[in-house]
């Protein structure tokens, strides 16, 4: 049996769906947008704060319950929380199964009884501890869809596509074909949370699959308004390939639920339902790939409405990965500019910004510490054109054929590459070159696959501010607290200022007495012995010069904002204290792999 996600618990007690990679359900706070222009404005901020606060996320994953691994029926973030009745399947596995024939498949441009390019995906997943960073979750079991878009030369095996949070996190993955009882061990080969993608590889098995066919060059296109679709996948954990039809309604960047930011995305009105990420989108004319399926919405107020990577952010995915095995290794995250901007849409602020009839773009109010934009752009420059692309007043531009925000158009550059911008400072036209890089958020969100940051000093641990800690206090981050909260929506980085490092637990101890969680704990460190802290390296770096420098102390001053305390060290205690505190408290290391014990010289 498989419960549904999101639906009732037995006994008609509510089951809340889970927020991604989180144990509570979430809402997008009313301020949320705030966050989308800071993080980094390759789109206007406007158009940043009229999307996040419209919806609330869901997740396609329920949490295992505490002390065991539960089979969950997909894991697709979404932008709503319900509940609804309890959804029982009944899923038989026999060595034979009958072709379905309860679809209308006369329209189809493939044989779906015999199509088997589409793959359910069983994964086992582990999700680090952000409140004791030295640990992990439960294991827990999800499954998801993906499609194989390449067979190995040799032998059975293949690259399946998929998406990015059906295998974030992942510690076992098995790969399945529709009504075949096999199942074939894979392994992540490439990811890009940021846009929800991801590819697997398996050794055999796909021996007698036809790949989903790819667009190249310039059949890489978006969708037009109206045109069919169709889903396929295994929504719900079902074993028999599933169909689902619609058309595309709206083509915008949106709001990625899984990485927080933002992206081009396509909506169709076809249904996408937990199991159904990862699936592929296919054209109703040629069957060939048009995007891929990974998130939805979910409410009384919206029905049927899902949304799919298209194909231009695809192909970008996949020539990043092939260009990384070649010597020109194009990263595969994607670039930003790192700046803010503002819309001009007020003929008053044109008119000061001397801008002359015809000229359109946006302004540059804030250029981030170590961005693309560093050295080359300036608060008060007007960007007109970027990669040849003009930029209307209200941040849009014509790109693939549609009206997008600017992101779209760096979204489809790597980093590495150089991309002529047009602008107007003091009423003069000029064109700069901006080399791209990725964006370094203050307060970093979106993480997977990695392991949480930290240092144990003195009964005292300090990490680096995140999304993904401050979601300990539940998705909408309502009840997190407020000056962290502030850092995470409006804080801005600068030299002295690249991560927010936190002092977000005390574990009691002689050495510590005095410095009470209640006091001290949640401030975050401004420096140590009167040197300002820029990061987690950085601060690490200190408390070593401290523990074998010539002073007796190490100072620590920590802040709320305008409210400053100092928490101060013995160093000649300090080792002892902390072999103490590890084995009394049972922790398995005082630091992450990030960095050396600061009792080592």
């Amino acid at each position: 049996r498989i419960l549904s996600a999101h639906s009732a618990a037995p006994g008609g007690s509510s089951r809340r769906s889970v927020s991604p990679r989180s144990g509570s359900s979430t809402h997008a706070p009313a301020h949320a947008s705030r966050a989308m222009s800071a993080a980094l404005a390759t789109a206007p901020m406007a158009s940043a704060r009229a999307t996040a606060s419209a919806f609330a996320r869901r997740s396609g994953r329920a949490s295992a319950a505490r002390g065991t691994s539960a089979s969950v029926p997909g894991r697709r973030p979404s932008l709503a929380r319900r509940a609804a009745a309890v959804d029982v399947i009944e899923v038989e596995e026999d060595d034979e199964v009958s072709p379905t024939d309860s679809i209308d498949d006369d329209d189809l441009p493939f044989d779906l009884d015999e199509y088997k390019a589409v793959v359910k995906l069983l994964v086992t997943f582990q999700e680090p501890d952000w409140v004791n960073p030295w640990s992990n979750k439960t294991a827990q079991r999800s499954t998801g869809s993906g499609c194989v878009i390449r067979r190995h030369d040799k032998g059975g095996g293949g690259v399946i596509l998929t998406a990015a949070h059906v295998v974030a996190n992942a510690t076992f993955i098995q790969v399945q074909l529709a009504n075949s009882p096999e199942k074939h061990v894979g392994k992540v080969v490439s990811v890009l949370h940021e846009v929800d993608l991801a590819l697997v590889e398996v050794q055999e098995g796909l021996e007698d699959v036809e790949p989903v066919p790819l667009p190249l060059g310039k059949e890489v296109r978006l969708p037009k308004l109206r045109e069919k679709v169709y889903v396929l996948g295994f929504p719900v954990g079902g074993n028999d390939l599933s169909i689902t039809e619609g058309v595309v309604s709206r083509i915008e960047v949106q709001s990625y639920s899984h990485s927080h930011a933002r992206a081009l995305a396509v909506t169709v009105d076809a249904a996408i339902n937990s199991g159904n990420s990862g699936g592929p989108v296919l054209s109703q004319t040629t069957g060939g790939l048009v995007g891929v399926a990974f998130q939805g919405y979910a409410g009384s107020s919206v029905e049927n409405q899902g949304h799919m990577v298209p194909a231009p952010v695809v192909d970008r995915f996949l020539r990043g990965w092939e260009a990384d095995k070649d010597a020109a290794q194009k990263e595969p995250r994607l670039p930003s500019l790192g700046v803010h901007l503002q819309l001009l849409n007020s003929p008053s602020l044109r008119k000061f910004l001397k801008m002359r009839d015809g000229q359109t773009g946006v302004m540059v109010t804030h250029v981030e510490h170590g961005s693309s934009a560093e050295g080359t752009l300036q608060s008060g420059d007007v960007l007109m054109e970027v990669d040849g692309v003009k930029l209307a007043n209200d941040g849009s531009s014509v790109f693939l054929g549609q009206r997008l925000a600017m992101v779209a158009i760096l979204q489809a550059r790597f980093i590495g590459d150089e991309v002529p911008i047009k602008l107007l400072r003091d009423g003069e036209e000029m064109t700069k070159v901006v080399t791209l890089k990725a964006l370094r958020q203050l307060v970093p969100r979106g993480q997977y696959d990695i392991r949480p940051p930290f240092v144990l000093v003195g009964g005292l641990l300090f990490q680096p501010l995140s999304l993904e800690y401050l979601q300990s206090w539940g998705g909408d981050l309502k009840d997190a607290p407020t000056h962290l909260v502030e850092e995470y929506y409006d804080g801005i980085s600068g030299p002295d200022k690249k991560e927010v490092v936190v002092l977000s637990q005390v574990l009691s101890d002689d050495v510590n007495v005095g410095f009470t969680f209640d006091s001290v704990g949640l401030d975050y460190v401004a420096s140590v012995n009167n040197q300002p802290v820029a990061d987690m390296e950085a601060f690490v770096e200190a408390l070593r010069k401290g523990v074998h420098g010539a002073d007796e102390f190490i100072t620590l001053e920590v802040t709320r904002g305008n409210v400053r305390n100092v928490v101060v060290l013995e160093v000649a205690k300090l080792k002892e204290a902390d072999e103490l505190i590890q084995e009394r408290y049972q922790i398995p290391t005082r630091h992450s792999v990030h960095f050396r014990d600061i009792h080592e010289k």
